[in-house]
C-alpha cells in the first residue's frame, strides 16, 4: 500500500460495526468473568449498532493517550513504528454497505505473534477512546475535553523504568478518566471512567467485556461510582468491530474546580487499588494532568512542568524539542514535527496544540486555559474545517491537533 492509498483509508468516513443491546448484556451476565457492577448494565446510547468515523480520529487518540507511557529514549521509535504500522494496517471493504467498513490490509494480516497481540490491544485503546468521545458527547451536559491515563498521571505505585512503558501492577479499576467541561459553567467539570479492551479473536470479546465491566467500580468519587463505559474492539482479518455497555444512571453531578483546588491537585495520588476520593481533589488533579498531557503532546515543556501532578513529573522525563508554528485545517497550531520515509515517499507528522491554547498553557492562569479551550471547542463545533490537499488531520476539543502530510 502506498502513502496515497493509506491516506485515503484513514481519512475516509467508515462504518465501524458495533453492538450494544440487551442481547449483549445477557451474554455478559452469563460469563464466569462477570462481576455485577453497582449500577445496572444498559446499552450505550449512540453506540447501539455502529458509528461513522474517520480512522485518523482513532489514531489521533492512540498517539495522544499512550504518549505519556513512554520515556524520551523510546518515544520517537514508538511513534515512528506505530505510524508505519497503523497507516497501512487497514483496508476498505465495500461489500455490505454504502460506506466502507474496515478490514485488515495485506500488510496488517502479516503482523503476527506478540506484535499482533500488541496491535490488537492498541487498537482497543484507539477505537475505545473514539467510542467514548462519541458516547460522552451524546449523553452528557458537558463536552468531553480529554482522556487521562490514571496509571501514568495519578498513581505513584506503577513502575516506570528509564526505557520502558508504565507497568501495570494488577489493579481492579478502570484505566482511564474522561474529563468533560460543563457547557453552562466553565468552572465545573464532569468525570466519567473508561475501560477498553482489544483482541483479534471475536470469541474473546465478550469475556473481555465482562472483565472490563467489573473494573468500572474501582474508583468512587465523593462516594459515587462515576458514569462509565466498557468497550471491546475486535480487529479481525475481515472486519473491525466493537462491543460496548454502559453501567450508568441519569443523575450526573459536576464538580467545581477552583484555583486553590488546582494548586492542591498537584499533590494528589492514588494509594490503593480501590479508592473513594474527594470529588474536588480528583477533578482538580485530573484537570491538571489533562493539561500536562496536552502540553506533552505538543512538546511544550514549560507547560508540562507547570501543570503535571507530582506523580507525573517524577516519572516522566522529556528533553527539549524544536517547536514550530504551522497552519492546519482548524487554524494555527504550535508543536513538534517529524519527517521520515514511507516507502518511496516522505511523510510529515505534526503533533500540535491550538496556538491560543498553547499560549494559555504556558501562562500561570487556569482561567485562561479554560477560556482558550472553550473557544477552540466552539470553533470546532461551529466551523467545520475544510479539506487540504495532501493532508489528513484530526482535532480534539481540548486543543490538540494531529496532522499527517504527504510531501
Amino acid at each position: 500500500m502506498d502513502l496515497e492509498d493509506a491516506f485515503t483509508v484513514v481519512d475516509t468516513p467508515v462504518h465501524l460495526a458495533g453492538q450494544s443491546d440487551e442481547a449483549l448484556i445477557r451474554q455478559i451476565r452469563q460469563r464466569k468473568e462477570f462481576s455485577a457492577p453497582s449500577k445496572p448494565l444498559r446499552p450505550a446510547t449512540g453506540l447501539e449498532d455502529g458509528i461513522v468515523l474517520r480512522p485518523v480520529e482513532a489514531l489521533h487518540w492512540l498517539s495522544y493517550v499512550t504518549r505519556p507511557r513512554y520515556q524520551d529514549d523510546v518515544l520517537d521509535r514508538y511513534l515512528w513504528w506505530g505510524l508505519l504500522r497503523y497507516l497501512g494496517f487497514f483496508a476498505h471493504d465495500y461489500s455490505h454497505s454504502r460506506l466502507p467498513k474496515l478490514a485488515l490490509s495485506d500488510a496488517g494480516r502479516r503482523i503476527a505473534g506478540n506484535q499482533r497481540r500488541v496491535t490488537s490491544e492498541e487498537m482497543g485503546i484507539a477505537f475505545g477512546a473514539a467510542l467514548a468521545a462519541r458516547w460522552f458527547n451524546d449523553t452528557s451536559a458537558a463536552t468531553l475535553r480529554t482522556v487521562v491515563d490514571i496509571d501514568v498521571a495519578l498513581d505513584a505505585r506503577f513502575v516506570f523504568g528509564p526505557s520502558a512503558a508504565v507497568q501495570h501492577i494488577g489493579t481492579q479499576r478502570p484505566d482511564y478518566l474522561l474529563i468533560g467541561a460543563d457547557r453552562r459553567d466553565n468552572s465545573r467539570y464532569v468525570l466519567r471512567v473508561l475501560e477498553c479492551k482489544g483482541t483479534k479473536n471475536p470469541g474473546h470479546a465478550v469475556p473481555q467485556l465482562a472483565r472490563a465491566v467489573g473494573q468500572l467500580d474501582g474508583v468512587t468519587v465523593g462516594g459515587r461510582v462515576p458514569h462509565g463505559l466498557a468497550t471491546a474492539v475486535v480487529t479481525g482479518d475481515s472486519r473491525t468491530s466493537y462491543l460496548a455497555v454502559d453501567p450508568g444512571d441519569d443523575d450526573e453531578p459536576s464538580y467545581e474546580v477552583t484555583a486553590e483546588a488546582l494548586d492542591r491537585g498537584g499533590q494528589f495520588r492514588f494509594e490503593s487499588d480501590r479508592a473513594d476520593v474527594l470529588a474536588a481533589e480528583i477533578t482538580s488533579a485530573a484537570l491538571r494532568a489533562s493539561w500536562a498531557m496536552l502540553a506533552d503532546f505538543g512538546g511544550n515543556l514549560s507547560a508540562l512542568e507547570r501543570w503535571a501532578p507530582e506523580v507525573m513529573q517524577d516519572r516522566l522525563r522529556r528533553r527539549p524539542r524544536d517547536r514550530v508554528t504551522f497552519e492546519t485545517p482548524v487554524g494555527t497550531a504550535r508543536g513538534t514535527s517529524l519527517d521520515f520515509g514511507f516507502g518511496t515517499e516522505r511523510l510529515t507528522v505534526r503533533y500540535g496544540i491550538d496556538e491560543s491554547v498553547d499560549e494559555a498553557l504556558t501562562g500561570a492562569s487556569a482561567g485562561d486555559v479554560t477560556e482558550a479551550q472553550d473557544a477552540f471547542a466552539r470553533r470546532l463545533r461551529e466551523s467545520p474545517a475544510g479539506d487540504r490537499e495532501r493532508e489528513v488531520y484530526s482535532a480534539t476539543a481540548d486543543g490538540s491537533v494531529f496532522s499527517l502530510i504527504r510531501g
